[in-house]
């Protein structure tokens, strides 16, 4: 490309000459391609190739704000003859200087530019241009967006680098948009406050928990095309343009010390340099392996005819076995079978595929569709199958991504065509990309339409519909990976280990990662069960501090970190343990009801005590020392670890539930145990006694270590 020469218009000659200047040097360095300056829309889609771009067109509308039509494909009421030379040259500059991938700040900048002369009842000429309109424009810009301060900057621009420089108006405009900036709300990233539209941007962890369960049961190619992309959405926080642009190679692997890992490459879309992000756990390469195998799969004779279009761009693309047909008049059912459709076309249909009959007709059964009574068929002009398959490639065809390069038949989300379409069948050799807006239709974008979630009879707990976007899922994985790495415990899931309806996805998910769900998701995550002392304690703090029982228990929660046993509750940045990991003694640690690490613990436990204290007894009853001493120790622990059992195994308590226990009466605490050390030594150190004082001294001994707690 060769120097772009910026237009400067000249001190000496008038705004209006150089107005016209400027549009013939607009027209000279027009950098656009098959494309009439005359029309009033410019289809721009080669010119600057972007992200995923796939079939999306690219028209610029030279339309005028009182253009109410809101057609997006025809311009109804053009910018006035006097501004719109100006408005085609000023566009065309801008993208000739720029390339810019989002242009539609500018023709809504210059649109309000031509209003506001004309509610100045001025002409609507570029060289009458004031502040004072310029304000005016800013008014319309505000009342139009919600966010007008982007495109009142492209304003500014539009003053200073272009109007200015060629000298559009009598003198120089010196104008600052009033227009103050707002820092927009980001929920994937870290923030010092909580923010409650933040919050509400997050998917809710039953919608992750529903399309879990779909990924896993459902059958239907809408759903497993959708939760594959979801897999590879919760995999790391991602753009959907990013996961759109992906290559069908994009796995990579690496060695550590501890063995190879496999990671994906990614083409970040915001200007960042080409990256591999490697997983962060077996499960995460289990569940990416599979996603990536199944879609490469279920693309395959799609990207086999992307591949021969490349070659081939005049020619349609013929199955191996069809080949003969080239050039052929053709059958509905062989025009059928090189589209790649299962089911012959039939005759009602046949326009729908630009299909035109020759005249004649074919008695060649192997060329008739099964069954047909007549025992002939009409056969239907090849050039016209031909020509509604190449029809069906975009302008951009070959290129997907301009940004990196890839081809059509290179991109792992490549599909046949209706792939996404429920009351269509596919077309296999009929090449379609897939766009963002698609997949958020699936996710419940789509008010009233068939979703993912409808299909399969999901709903919120409160009956409501689900809906959610590709992007919620990189807010997520921010706000949990901001959050202690909660990201990795939700993305197990897709493991499919387990039988998320059947409730059994505990044995996934650490429950201290359910609760920092619960604390740091609020609304969006599903309420706690709890029963035992914890209710207790919840409904207390509640009614001291007038606090809703949902507060109260997210305060009670605080820190959480998982033990052998259980869930500790107690916040290790203010004290030391009191128990010294004594935790079935403890009210502030809980059990999880329907999780086999804690039920398999507590057996464990349970046994380990019984026999202690069998031990124990046998011992006291051959008259042992110190026998009633392991007898005092190890029979509260049992009882208690007896009810942990009993509430685990309690059917009327539904899994999930976090069970506590009351603290027990008497109970070891560091304390105790320091006294008890203290005891001992002083014991040592005094002269000896009589059996009977010792006895004696055994029984004070065991007194008063019960009243301080130590048994």
């Amino acid at each position: 490309m060769g120097e772009i020469v910026h237009f400067v218009g000249r001190d000496a000659l008038s705004a209006r000459e150089n107005l016209e200047l400027f549009i013939s040097h607009a027209k000279a360095n027009f950098p656009f391609t098959n494309i009439d300056w005359e029309s009033n829309s410019w289809d721009i889609t080669t010119f600057n190739i972007g992200r995923a771009q796939g079939k999306l067109k690219k028209v610029a509308h030279f339309k005028s704000m009182r253009d109410e039509s809101r057609s997006r494909s025809i311009v109804q009421v053009p910018f006035e003859k006097d501004f719109l030379c100006f408005a085609k040259a000023t566009f065309s500059e801008v993208m000739r200087r720029l390339r810019l991938a989002e242009f539609k700040r500018h023709l809504y900048a210059l649109q309000a530019i031509e209003q506001a002369l004309i509610d100045s009842k001025l002409r609507p000429c570029i060289t009458l241009l004031t502040p004072f309109v310029l304000d005016k424009a800013c008014d319309l810009l505000t009342a139009r967006f919600t966010d007008s301060w982007t495109t009142a900057r492209v304003l500014e621009r539009i003053v200073t680098e272009v109007v200015n420089p060629a000298r559009l108006t009598p003198s120089l405009l010196e104008w600052r948009s009033p227009i103050q900036y707002k820092a927009p709300v980001r929920n994937d990233r870290i923030a010092t406050k909580e923010s409650d539209k933040a919050v509400a941007r997050l998917p809710s962890l039953e919608s992750i928990l529903a399309l879990a369960e779909i990924h896993h049961t459902s059958t239907n190619v809408s759903d497993k095309l959708t939760t594959a992309f979801v897999s590879l959405a919760m995999y790391a926080p991602s753009r959907s343009a990013e996961i759109l642009s992906l290559p069908v190679d994009c796995l990579r692997s690496a060695d550590t010390k501890d063995g190879p890992i496999m990671g994906i490459a990614w083409a970040p879309a915001k200007g960042a340099g080409a990256m591999t992000k490697f997983a962060a756990s077996d499960e995460f390469e289990a569940v990416v392996k599979e996603t990536v195998r199944y879609l490469i799969e279920l693309g395959a004779p799609a990207r086999t005819a992307a591949a021969w279009y490349a070659k081939n761009p005049n020619d349609i693309y013929l199955p191996p076995d069809l080949e003969h047909l080239r050039g052929l008049p053709i059958t509905l059912l062989e025009a059928a079978k090189i589209l790649g459709k299962e089911t012959a076309i039939h005759s009602s249909k046949a326009k729908n595929y630009g299909l035109i009959k020759t005249g004649e007709i074919t008695h060649d059964q192997s060329r008739l569709e099964e069954g047909l009574k007549s025992g002939s068929a009409p056969l239907y002009e090849f050039k016209s199958l031909e020509k509604f398959a190449l029809g069906k490639l975009p302008a951009a065809f070959p290129i997907l991504d301009g940004h990196t390069g890839l081809k059509w038949h290179e991109a792992l989300f490549m599909f046949p065509e209706n792939i996404l379409r429920p009351n269509a069948e596919p077309l296999l050799y009929v090449p379609s990309s897939l766009s963002t807006n698609q997949f958020n239709n699936q996710l419940g974008a789509n008010p009233g339409g068939v979703t993912t979630f409808s299909r399969n009879n999901k709903v919120n707990p409160d009956g409501s519909t689900i809906s959610i976007t590709t992007h919620d899922f990189r807010h997520l994985l921010n706000t949990l990976a901001q959050s202690k790495h909660l990201s990795e415990s939700l993305i197990a899931f897709w493991s499919g280990r387990k039988n998320v309806k059947q409730n059994e996805w505990y044995d996934h998910l650490p429950q201290e990662a359910f609760i920092e769900a619960y604390l740091k998701l609020g609304a969006k995550q599903r309420p706690l069960q709890v029963e035992g002392h914890l209710e207790a304690k919840v409904n207390s703090i509640a009614i001291a501090h007038g606090l809703t029982r949902e507060q109260a228990l997210k305060l009670e929660l605080g820190a959480t970190h998982r033990t052998r046993y259980g869930i500790c509750r107690h916040d290790h940045a203010l004290t030391p343990c009191p128990k010294d990991k004594d935790c079935v003694s403890c009210g502030e640690h809980t059990f999880v009801k329907g999780d086999k690490r804690h039920h398999d613990e507590a057996e464990f436990q349970f046994k380990l005590h019984e026999k202690a204290v069998a031990d124990a007894e046998a011992a006291y009853e051959r008259g042992e020392p110190g026998a009633s001493r392991w007898l005092k120790l190890h029979q509260p622990k049992l009882e208690r670890w007896r009810l942990v059992l009993t509430k685990l195994n309690d059917p009327t308590i539904a899994d999930g539930t976090f069970i506590t226990l009351p603290p027990p009466e008497n109970s070891q605490s560091k304390a105790g145990l320091a006294q008890a050390v203290r005891i001992v030594n002083l014991d040592a150190k005094a002269p000896k006694k009589s059996e009977a004082e010792v006895d004696d001294d055994v029984d004070a001994d065991e007194k008063l270590l019960l009243e301080m707690g130590f048994f």
